[in-house]
């Protein structure tokens, strides 16, 4: 009798540890689901039509490799901060430590590079910022702003200089040869000559990196998922899956 209820009681601590394993292991997997903020569709880095992106791809990945799953919020830029400094999201992505929000950043896991390109062909030379003040130059818009005291000076004293808001309209001009130069993030010129059906992009050109390059960060809530990513990322250069994902958005 003895013998019976002992083994009773032991079938159902089983049962009930069994239960109490499985209830823990559905928590911490939903701990792990990371709701970070990015910033509205600026191929290639982010791309909310197919929830994808250089950066965004570099982001899951790493972070895949430590167990997390990673969902995008996609807000206007201006309210990448304020989600983050509200804590609506466990992240943000495209930040920069001087931004002034006392979370824990990343190593970092993005550089951008604005770039002056012109046609081979035209032979021109480009060293400098005020090498432009003579040619006819089309930026992105609001580069005045985000590019330096010196452009914005010579953007002022040149009567040739514009900007336009749909950039891939910056590859028709300069691949069909109207346009002196165009100036704009380098992986954007290279995705979107990449895609570019309207003009012949197989034209060679001299690409010139007159700015100075900017490196950018991932912002999270938690330090243990900072590290964790950071790793990740480590990872992700070592075995050479970084340079994949770079090169399927702007490689040949």
């Amino acid at each position: 009798m003895f013998m019976k209820i002992a083994r009773r009681i032991m079938v159902v601590a089983g049962i009930f540890g069994f239960v109490c394993g499985f209830l823990l292991s559905v928590c911490q997997a939903g701990d792990r689901e990371l709701t970070l903020a990015v910033g509205l569709a600026l191929p290639p880095y982010n791309i909310q039509e197919t929830d994808s992106g250089m950066e965004l791809d570099i982001v899951r990945e790493a972070l895949g490799l430590k167990g997390y799953t990673v969902k995008a919020k996609f807000v206007p830029f201006a309210r990448v901060k304020r989600e983050l400094i509200h804590k609506k999201v466990d992240g943000a992505l495209t930040i920069t430590p001087d931004c002034g929000i006392v979370v824990f950043y990343s190593d970092k896991h993005i550089v951008c590079q604005n770039v002056a390109v012109t046609l081979k062909e035209n032979q021109f030379d480009i060293q400098d910022i005020s090498d432009l003040r003579d040619k006819s130059v089309v930026a992105f818009q609001d580069a005045t702003t985000y590019l330096g005291e010196a452009f914005a000076e010579m953007a002022k004293e040149n009567p040739q200089y514009r900007e336009i808001a749909d950039q891939s309209l910056q590859i028709n001009l300069l691949y069909s040869d109207r346009i002196d130069a165009i100036v704009l993030d380098k992986n954007i010129f290279q995705y979107l000559r990449k895609h570019n059906d309207r003009v012949d992009t197989s034209q060679p050109v001299d690409v010139w990196p007159i700015f100075d390059p900017s490196p950018f960060r991932v912002a999270f809530i938690d330090k243990q998922v900072r590290d964790d990513f950071n790793e990740g990322l480590k990872q992700l250069r070592k075995t050479g899956r970084y340079d994949e994902i770079v090169s399927k958005y702007v490689g040949k």
